[in-house]
């Protein structure tokens, strides 16, 4: 049994978390350049899931000097809350993470939607101007049809589509135009 402990001992070090990077190369090796997340959500999901391994371990070991189920029924207790904790580390990085994607999408959907707006009135001259009348567009090598204002196809050559002929080809809607 001292076996099994000092393997999983030894797994629970090697989860706990290292200190944070001082520099932003030292961070981008680390969590990479376009990574959603601060060095802190790491170490923070990092601590939080090395104290729930660590509890499950410890409660494992505990529960099984105890032959009978009911002296096992407390550490068994325990266990679920390390688990709790060891999830809620995991929750709480996915969680951060998508607080940020969604705070970028907000502050570049207007810019996207700005620059679609400034190709339909034809600033542009180096991109197709589709009438505004016209139901659906796709350009070569789109998977999707937008509507002409989608900011998914400002700035590319876009060409008119049925909608027949859209989905005869294979495209599929787009989901942020809700073509």
């Amino acid at each position: 049994m001292s076996f099994t402990l000092a393997g999983a001992t030894a797994t629970v070090s090697a989860a706990a978390p290292t200190p944070a990077p001082a520099s932003a190369e030292a961070r981008a090796a680390f969590l990479g350049t376009d990574a959603p997340w601060r060095t802190g959500d790491l170490l923070r999901a990092a601590g939080l899931a090395a104290a729930g391994i660590t509890g499950l371990v410890l409660t494992w070991y505990s529960a099984s000097d105890h032959p009978d189920w009911p002296d096992q029924l407390p550490w068994a207790s325990l266990g679920v809350a390390a688990t709790t904790v060891a999830l809620l580390g995991f929750v709480s990085w996915l969680a951060a993470g998508l607080r940020r994607v969604r705070r970028l999408r907000h502050e570049v959907l207007p810019l996207l939607q700005a620059a679609a707006g400034s190709l339909a009135h034809g600033s542009d001259g180096g991109a197709a101007v589709v009438p505004m009348g016209t139901a659906l567009v796709t350009a070569p090598g789109m998977t999707r049809f937008h509507r002409p204002a989608c900011p998914l196809a400002a700035g590319k050559p876009v060409e008119a589509v049925r909608p027949d002929e859209a989905e005869g080809a294979g495209l599929v809607p787009c989901g942020v135009c809700a073509a």
